[in-house]
């Protein structure tokens, strides 16, 4: 693959997805918080994930760095970075609706929509959609590429870059399409899809968020 070729699909691309949020207004509202958090089982005896990458400022991106707000991370190869960028987009305004229409900047910056039931002046936990590039390994020259092109067009937002292989490896990974985790309050994976959410699917994810958010609030205990 040439250093153009990786450049114009981790460059640009994973970059829209880091900003694309502030594109989408027409995105329905998050849902209520249900009485039981789906996929919630087992999940005290599961470990908080230990996931730590760079970002395009080679700067340590560590997901125990968020704890206290659910994490969703979308992620792709170079093949699907246009259908992560839309997805991430949408997310990100489901849970941040006045980002709709704002400038890369302020749509990053947007607050959370507030739950129901947390107390006059406290924090709500956050809905965090960040980009992952699952670039995997490529050479260092190449690296470091990416990381130059990604800089210059994205100086304060980051984006997270996976240049080792280890979402394929710990998440799995549709090639073309876009994957998402989701990690609750203290790091633990909730659920995770492989390639392209149908509408059930979908459904399932924006509920499944909000209720992690509830979850770790203090709203809706996991069992």
């Amino acid at each position: 693959m040439t250093r153009k070729t990786w450049l114009t699909a981790f460059g640009v691309a994973t970059l829209s997805l880091a900003l694309g949020g502030a594109a989408c207004s027409q995105v329905p509202p998050a849902p209520p918080v249900a009485p039981v958090v789906p996929d919630a089982a087992g999940a005290k005896e599961a470990k908080p994930v230990e996931l730590v990458v760079e970002d395009q400022f080679s700067r340590r991106q560590d997901l125990a760095a968020h704890r206290g707000d659910v994490v969703v991370l979308v992620y792709g190869d170079r093949k699907g970075m246009d259908s992560c960028k839309e997805l991430g987009a949408k997310l990100h305004v489901v849970f941040h609706p006045t980002a709709a229409d704002q400038t890369p900047e302020k749509a990053r910056k947007a607050p959370v929509v507030a739950l129901e039931g947390v107390a006059a002046g406290v924090r709500s936990p956050d809905a965090l959609i960040l980009p992952v590039a699952a670039a995997g390994n490529i050479p260092g020259v190449v690296k470091d590429l990416i990381r130059s092109q990604v800089k210059k067009a994205s100086p304060e937002v980051p984006v997270w870059l996976d240049f080792t292989g280890v979402m394929e490896k710990q998440f799995g990974l549709r090639a073309g399409e876009p994957n998402i985790v989701v990690f609750d309050g203290v790091g633990r994976l909730r659920l995770k899809v492989n390639g392209a959410p149908d509408q059930a699917t979908t459904d399932k994810l924006l509920q499944t968020i909000q209720n992690l958010r509830a979850e770790a609030a203090g709203l809706n205990k996991a069992p």
